[in-house]
């Protein structure tokens, strides 16, 4: 492993472990036993450290929406997509946990998210629009329609883990995102088929985390 892969990877134990501000470019010089110079010729500051997990993090979710979730979409498929975008908040749990702060501290990082979540939530209602389409899932009434299932979908998956840390959970479990994936899933439920939803709980309910 590079040292810059081992940047990367300590930097992402610590923050998901302690927080988004545990990793210090001091604290990952003095845990990895490397020179300031060595850290420093791979990344410019502790931002730039961030900056590169959260594009792997980018490119693990268009991933997510766009290889896991193509027509058709299967119950099975469904409820992977569930799951894996859950793994994923996660593995960057420190993201999701400290995203206001980190935003705040960077413009180009800010930037890079809105991106991303404007891309996302696109996406989502692509998704749920394709469900209509398969005829697994009928068109949401209302002003919003597919567009208001798409943005209730993306504030759940983006502040799940904030929803716990706020409610006083002193330490978050991989387990945790069980009931986060369901919540999801509940948002588009009553919408669906009940056969197709009947198939995606089972799929949903054997491949929880648990």
């Amino acid at each position: 492993m590079s040292n810059r892969e081992r940047i990367l990877e300590l930097s992402l134990t610590l923050m998901n472990e302690e927080g988004a501000a545990a990793g210090t470019t001091t604290r990952i010089v003095g845990e990895l036993g490397i020179s300031p110079g060595n850290l420093y010729y791979h990344f410019g500051n502790r931002e730039e450290i961030v900056r590169v997990l959260f594009d792997e993090l980018d490119k693990e979710l268009r991933a997510v929406l766009v290889e896991d979730v193509g027509p058709p979409i299967s119950p099975a498929r469904f409820a992977a997509f569930y799951l894996r975008s859950f793994d994923l908040a996660w593995r960057y749990r420190f993201f999701f946990g400290g995203l206001l702060g980190l935003l705040r501290r960077d413009d180009v990082l800010a930037a890079r998210y809105r991106a991303l979540q404007d891309w996302g939530i696109g996406e989502l209602e692509r998704i749920a629009g394709q469900l209509v389409k398969d005829g697994n899932m009928t068109r949401p009434g209302g002003r919003g329609g597919l567009r208001s299932v798409a943005l209730n979908t993306w504030l759940i998956w983006m502040n799940w883990i904030r929803f716990l840390q706020i409610s006083g959970k002193r330490a978050i479990e991989h387990e945790d995102m069980a009931d986060g994936a369901s919540q999801l899933f509940d948002i588009l439920a009553p919408y669906l088929d009940p056969a197709f939803e009947r198939s995606a709980r089972r799929a949903l309910a054997r491949d929880l985390p648990r």
